[in-house]
């Protein structure tokens, strides 16, 4: 009976005591994307490419809109920059291969599933945009454009996303 209450005890000691903090937020309640930024990221589920947009208004539809515009802007520029990662990784000696791989990562984007969350306070909208790297080569694989180069991307997208990773 007594290793019962010293069990218990020990336990609501243990309840009481914990706080409920997010790791990288400021807070109960702030995401940890917010926190990580814009980006690529490994999370538990998988590779993770992802833009936060940022935006302080006082009309709600309006801030909502500008971030959500913020967030993608920011996803969009971590995409040209694998693009452009890819580019350099190519070994077709096309003319433009360049523009053609960007066309076909920019199309295959668009058609990938979009994870999207809003986080407010104090009056600025936070939106986050992200997308999964598995998802995005699936996409690339099912998208229009020259075959090689398609499999040629697909077979380089985690090198070209581990050189985004912050360091």
């Amino acid at each position: 009976m007594r290793n019962f209450w010293g069990i218990s005890i020990v336990a609501l000691a243990l309840a009481c005591g914990s706080k409920n903090v997010k790791p990288g937020g400021g807070g109960d309640d702030t995401p940890a994307w917010l926190a990580q930024g814009t980006g690529a990221f490994n999370a538990e589920s998988g590779k993770k490419l992802q833009g936060v947009g940022s935006v302080p208004r006082s009309e709600p539809r309006a801030r909502r809109q500008a971030a959500d515009a913020a967030a993608a802007a920011q996803l969009q520029g971590g995409i040209d920059a694998m693009a452009a990662s890819l580019s350099k990784m190519t070994e077709s000696t096309k003319e433009n291969v360049g523009d053609e791989i960007a066309s076909i990562l920019k199309k295959a984007a668009a058609a990938t599933p979009h994870v999207r969350d809003h986080y407010v306070a104090d009056g600025t909208e936070n939106a986050l945009d992200q997308i999964d790297l598995s998802a995005l080569k699936q996409a690339v694989q099912a998208g229009d454009g020259d075959d090689n180069l398609k499999k040629e991307i697909v077979n380089n997208l985690d090198r070209a996303f581990d050189q985004l990773q912050p360091k």
